[in-house]
Formats: C-alpha cells, sequence, structure tokens
C-alpha cells in the first residue's frame, strides 16, 4: 500500500484526486489532505508518506520552494 498526501489549495482538486484514486485503485491510501501549503510541510513531516500529490502553484509558496 502506497501511503499518500494531497496538496492543493482548491479543494474540489482534492476531492476530484480522492474520487479518482478511490475509484480506479486500492494500492493508494490518502493519509491526509491540505490547503495551506505550511501545513502541509508539518504534515508530511509528521505522517512521512510515500507519495504527495503537490499542486506547484499556491498562494503562500510554489511547490518548488
Amino acid at each position: 500500500m502506497i501511503k499518500a498526501v494531497i496538496v492543493d489549495d482548491e479543494s474540489g482538486a482534492i476531492n476530484g484526486l480522492t474520487y479518482e484514486l478511490q475509484k480506479f485503485t486500492d494500492k493508494i491510501k490518502v493519509l491526509d489532505t491540505f490547503t495551506s501549503a505550511n501545513e502541509a510541510i508539518s504534515g508530511i513531516n509528521y505522517l512521512k508518506p510515500d507519495c504527495v500529490f503537490l499542486d506547484i502553484e499556491m498562494p503562500e509558496m510554489n511547490g518548488f520552494t
């Protein structure tokens, strides 16, 4: 099982991706979702997921910083 988190400032995008992952695979478990980049950093450090689905254009910072 791949443990994942989703980071996106748009809740609709999070909901859509979560739906698609649940519909098409049982090999990925979404541990948590975040709409804030700063909260995501803390959450990722705590949860230690195998995979992060990351929106690279967010208001506070981008996915590369």
